[in-house]
C-alpha cells in the first residue's frame, strides 16, 4: 500500500462580509482574531502584526517589548489574494532560511459573502514530520474559525 505524505493544509470558511472587508480583517485586524496562545515569542503576546505591502513583515509584539518574526508578505493583491512566507520551523522557532507558503484567496460569493481559502504548502520542509503537520492542521482550523467570527461581525 502506498503512503501519501501530507505536505499541504487546506482550510476554507465562508464569511458574512464583502471581499474587501474579509481581506482587511485578515490583514489589518490580524491582532483581533489571531489567538494569543499561538506565538513563538518568549513572553506573552501583545499583538500580531502583518504589514500591508509586498515584502511587509509578519511578526508578533510581546509584553517585554520584544518582537518575534514569523515571516513576510510574498504577494499583496488587495482584495483577492495574499501569499505569506511562514518562516517558523517544526519546533516553532523562526528560521530566516526556511519558507513555507501560506496562500489566502478571497473569493466573492455575493455583495456580503466571501469564501476565504487558506492553503499552507511545502510542509515537508518542517522538522517534526507527520505529527507537527497534524497539529498545525488542527491549529489552522481553529485559527480560521476565529477569523470567521471576527469577519462575520465586521
Amino acid at each position: 500500500m502506498e503512503t501519501i505524505e501530507l505536505t499541504t493544509i487546506s482550510k476554507e470558511v465562508l464569511v458574512n462580509a464583502s471581499q474587501e472587508t474579509a481581506f482587511k480583517v485578515f490583514t489589518e485586524k490580524i491582532h483581533s482574531w489571531w489567538p494569543k496562545s499561538h506565538h513563538i515569542g518568549t513572553n506573552p503576546l501583545v499583538e500580531s502584526v502583518l504589514e500591508g505591502s509586498k515584502d511587509g513583515r509578519w511578526f508578533s509584539r510581546h509584553e517585554d517589548g520584544s518582537i518575534a518574526n514569523v515571516g513576510h508578505v510574498l504577494v499583496w493583491d488587495p482584495f483577492g489574494r495574499l501569499v505569506l512566507a511562514w518562516q517558523v520551523d517544526g519546533n516553532f522557532h523562526y528560521d530566516p532560511n526556511l519558507i513555507t507558503e501560506i496562500e489566502v484567496q478571497f473569493i466573492p460569493e455575493g455583495p456580503a459573502s466571501t469564501r476565504v481559502k487558506l492553503e499552507h504548502r511545502d510542509l515537508q520542509k518542517l522538522m517534526g514530520g507527520k505529527k507537527i503537520i497534524a497539529d498545525m492542521d488542527g491549529g489552522w482550523g481553529m485559527i480560521m474559525n476565529l477569523y470567521k467570527e471576527v469577519a462575520d461581525a465586521a
